[in-house]
């Protein structure tokens, strides 16, 4: 029978589903359908970092196969998200009860089940974020186990191991690996901290070195350009500067500030019902959320899907906190109600407002259309070019893509892409279709590329305002 101090948490946990699954069949973000397409040429042979391109580890795409291996439809991606939301909620629910006791645990475990949706920063989409929170806040709660309880060390290697598998899933994943070195840190001294550090650190390379491993068999030049090299090039340059750095974050910061603010605020006050270590747990754990947000560089929405659980947890005490209860559920009331308000309003929309309102819906009711078209003027064989960043319309298609940047990032910060990606359009070999998503000049100021699209292609259809181009 389960034990009854428990159940608030798992029943946040199915809470969580509940929010969640209608999302399970909304349209998918241009990122999951480029994950799906890139797992999909995978699973059939291509070459990973090479034929299929993508710069995010291994951890991501093989979780995108498994998911895929159900159905591969699409919708299977959404049940990870789901799933996602579900086990963080647990987790969070039990960090928070050996860290400040069991209302906190409870309080944290409803309040993410709710503001976890975080429309505005996708937050129910299965970004490469919430995929690497799932291993990380689990590392978490183990690790915490074992400094709480004074547990087996096999509740660390257990935590070593799963904080290693976060960062197979983003390069940003660091969050279970520095918040498990701090507790190693709070919990030992000397020969003992040796032994737990070891223990730890062989959990976490387990996983790496997997990682590593294929990346060698796939060719190594290839696998760390793709998931570092690129981007430590493009360091100062145009593509990642200071200058557009600002600029790619004030574009997102409404969409950030709406789903953050509350949460940020009320978290503040949640600091002094921790004790130091406690603190110091939660301080580095922020740190390392922040610190992957800006590893990434974009600083897109979903990015800040991240530091949530940490700031959740962080508000959770601070309401707990208030000696009145009816203040405390106004309080608790505040942080959830953005959310609330959010998910109610799609309930009275039309449902071509609704599709609006759903982060990515409508954008991919548009491409399946145009997908259809592109499915019944071409064979299976021919390939197609998205210009640019509409990475969905290859998953939608079913039709490869002879191109390897499926996104507009790595053209503006690889040296190669542009001209490489000139040459396809020039080759005998260029693509059947090419589908203008993006203006050409945008892509190439210089007209290089709308240069090569009039001598080498013509009008073919216009589909929601895109047009098509064939191959003379």
């Amino acid at each position: 029978m389960l034990d009854a101090a428990r159940r608030p948490i798992l029943a946040a946990a199915v809470f969580a589903v509940l929010l969640r699954v209608p999302f399970m069949f909304t349209g998918l973000s241009t990122d999951e359908g480029g994950y799906a397409y890139v797992a999909q040429q995978w699973s059939r042979g291509a070459r990973l970092y090479d034929t299929a391109w993508l710069d995010r580890p291994q951890g991501l795409l093989l979780t995108y196969r498994a998911l895929l291996a159900i159905d591969d439809s699409g919708w299977t991606v959404r049940l990870g998200m789901v799933l996602a939301g579900a086990i963080i909620t647990v987790a969070l629910g039990a960090i928070g009860w050996l860290l400040a006791g069991r209302a906190v645990g409870n309080a944290a475990a409803w309040i993410y089940a709710v503001v976890g949706i975080a429309p505005h920063l996708e937050g129910i989409t299965f970004n490469g974020e919430l995929l690497a929170a799932v291993p990380s806040t689990v590392a978490i709660a183990l690790a915490v186990r074992w400094w709480r309880r004074d547990a087996s060390l096999w509740w660390l290697a257990g935590a070593g191991l799963l904080a290693g598998v976060a960062l197979t899933m983003k390069q940003s994943g660091i969050d279970g690996i520095v918040v498990g070195v701090v507790v190693v840190l709070l919990a030992r001294r000397g020969a003992g901290l040796r032994a737990a550090g070891g223990v730890f650190a062989a959990g976490v390379a387990v996983p790496l070195a997997a990682s590593a491993l294929h990346g060698i068999s796939v060719g190594w030049s290839y696998y760390w350009t793709a998931l570092v090299g690129y981007q430590l090039s493009a360091l100062g340059g145009s593509g990642s500067n200071t200058g557009t750095r600002l600029a790619d974050l004030g574009r997102h910061a409404g969409d950030i500030a709406l789903d953050l603010t509350v949460i940020v605020i009320v978290s503040f006050f949640g600091w002094r019902t921790f004790d130091r270590g406690g603190r110091w747990l939660l301080g580095a754990w922020l740190l390392a959320g922040f610190a992957g947000i800006n590893l990434g560089g974009s600083y897109w929405p979903h990015y800040f899907v991240q530091p949530l659980p940490a700031l959740v947890l962080l508000a959770a005490a601070a309401v707990v906190a208030v000696p009145s209860v009816r203040w405390r559920r106004v309080l608790a009331a505040v942080v959830v109600l953005p959310t609330l308000l959010w998910l109610a309003a799609l309930a009275l929309m039309s449902p071509a407002r609704r599709a609006d309102t759903v982060p990515y819906d409508a954008l991919a009711a548009r491409d399946d259309r145009i997908a259809a078209v592109i499915r019944a003027s071409t064979t299976p064989d021919d390939r197609i070019y998205v210009l640019e960043s509409e990475a969905y319309l290859y998953f939608a298609a079913q039709r490869q893509s002879p191109y390897p940047y499926l996104w507009g990032k790595p053209i503006d910060k690889i040296p190669d892409a542009l001209p490489r990606l000139r040459a396809m359009l020039n080759s005998p070999q260029r693509p059947a279709l090419v589908v203008l998503d993006t203006p050409p000049a945008a892509v190439d100021p210089s007209g290089g590329i709308a240069t090569d699209l009039a001598a080498h292609y013509h009008l073919d259809t216009v589909v929601e305002g895109v047009t098509i181009l064939r191959a003379n």
